[in-house]
């Protein structure tokens, strides 16, 4: 059975990579009017900074964190979403990115 997502269950939760490390924080959902969540929009902490968004498909809670399976690299490698609050095409490019993407513990495998 999949969980639903709220807005406000999600928003203020720190995101953590699937080694466990803080990656940033949950500042926004997607979509905006408070229906079921399907991405969230994280604010990256670090030197890169900048917002991305992660599929709710991916993520599980840990604790009191929300966690995902791939590695901070690939969240920062991600597509940035545009200037002022989102852009109409930024849902539908970090849907297509994440969807091809595979989870770093593949990479490890290998």
């Amino acid at each position: 059975m999949r969980k639903r997502w709220s807005r406000w269950s999600v928003l203020g939760q720190q995101v953590s990579d699937g080694a466990g490390v803080p990656v940033g924080q949950v500042v926004d959902t997607y979509p905006f009017d408070g229906g079921d969540v399907e991405m969230v929009v994280v604010r990256l902490d670090g030197a890169f900074g900048g917002k991305r968004m992660l599929a709710v498909d991916d993520l599980w809670i840990d604790g009191f964190s929300l966690r995902t399976p791939f590695a901070a690299w690939q969240i920062e490698d991600s597509p940035e979403l545009t200037d002022g609050r989102h852009a109409a095409d930024d849902p539908y490019r970090a849907r297509s990115h994440w969807r091809y993407e595979e989870p770093a513990a593949l990479y490890a495998a290998a």
